[in-house]
């Protein structure tokens, strides 16, 4: 499945995702900024079209914003949520890898080292995967989601 393939059916099912606002290209720029890095191109494109927030009733997506309800935040942004998650990862140090997903109890991390490896690992080191439209395929998207369009 390609990144678009990918995001048709996140959009085409927007009505059962709690999204903030798609982020803007100025709102994506801070973003890179606070994190001193670029972030890939298919992530920089679900943020812009669906924001970050709750997808499918349980995959929290970090994004430029954080998701309130009232005076509630339900999904912290990005930025936020990494500072209160400062780790080593294969021996790697935190500004290579950014946390983006979280659904029960384990945390996806997007691999920002340019050397081809995978795009997307668990926390835990158990699951990789090539790029983010296998991560979203494999993970968050029903299955056989992309057989329906």
């Amino acid at each position: 499945m390609t990144i678009e393939k990918a995001l048709a059916v996140l959009e085409k099912d927007r009505h059962r995702h709690l999204t903030a606002e798609p982020a803007s290209v100025r709102e994506l720029g801070l973003l890179e900024e606070s994190l001193g890095r670029r972030l890939p191109e298919d992530f920089r494109a679900l943020l812009a079209r669906l924001g970050g927030g709750i997808l499918y009733e349980r995959h929290e997506v970090f994004g430029a914003r954080r998701l309130m309800v009232h005076d509630i935040e339900l999904v912290p942004d990005l930025v936020s949520f990494r500072g209160r998650f400062v780790r080593a990862v294969e021996g790697e140090t935190c500004p290579d890898f950014v946390p983006f997903h979280r659904a029960d109890g384990m945390v996806h991390l997007l691999d920002l080292r340019a050397r081809g490896g995978p795009a997307v690992v668990s926390l835990d080191g158990t699951r990789s995967y090539p790029d983010l439209a296998r991560f979203l395929e494999d993970v968050v998207l029903p299955v056989g989601a992309g057989s329906a369009l």
